[in-house]
């Protein structure tokens, strides 16, 4: 293939990588435009749609009230650190806060004196039911200027997208325990 034309010389081994090249760009591109358009949810600040709250002291009165919901008459704050996804050290400090604005009482677990447990207040469970209808209300708003047909295709790629990696952490998780 060389020498076929005299301006230029490029073997067959050249035009592959310069292919191969262009390919790994090109992924490495959308892998970045897609992880940069999911980062972007970060940026919109819904915390503060709720001013006078912490978004973590949100997330976790929303954690206390999902254990409510599971007809569990309290939670213990290593159940909660669990489910948030957080050490126990950061959920007794947004406790604290709660705790102090009267929306959740703490007390000690009678079966093991060891654990704390925690319940929402009235004043607690009127608050998570305020963010639950403002969230619920702006996730409306948001979704209903797509089309169905988007949302649902939306849905897909990302349950997809969510079991692949998934898989993948439990696959390098796994070599690298061997």
């Amino acid at each position: 293939m060389t020498g076929q034309f005299p301006c230029v010389n490029i073997s067959l081994q050249n035009i592959t990588m310069l292919i191969i090249n262009k390919v790994v760009e090109m992924v490495n591109e959308l892998h970045a435009e897609l992880f940069t358009a999911m980062s972007q949810f970060r940026k919109l600040r819904i915390g503060d749609m709720f001013p006078d709250m912490a978004k973590s002291d949100c997330m976790l009165l929303m954690a206390i009230a999902g254990s409510d919901a599971q007809k569990e008459e309290s939670v213990t704050v290593s159940e909660l650190a669990e489910r948030v996804h957080v050490q126990n050290s950061a959920v007794s400090r947004s406790l604290r806060n709660l705790e102090e604005q009267g929306l959740i009482e703490r007390t000690v677990n009678r079966a093991d004196r060891r654990n704390t447990c925690v319940t929402l207040t009235e004043k607690g469970k009127k608050k998570q039911e305020e963010i639950a209808a403002t969230m619920g209300e702006f996730g409306r708003s948001v979704v209903s200027q797509m089309s169905d047909e988007d949302v649902r295709r939306l849905t897909a790629c990302l349950k997809e997208m969510y079991e692949i990696a998934r898989q993948e952490i439990e696959k390098r998780n796994r070599k690298k325990k061997m």
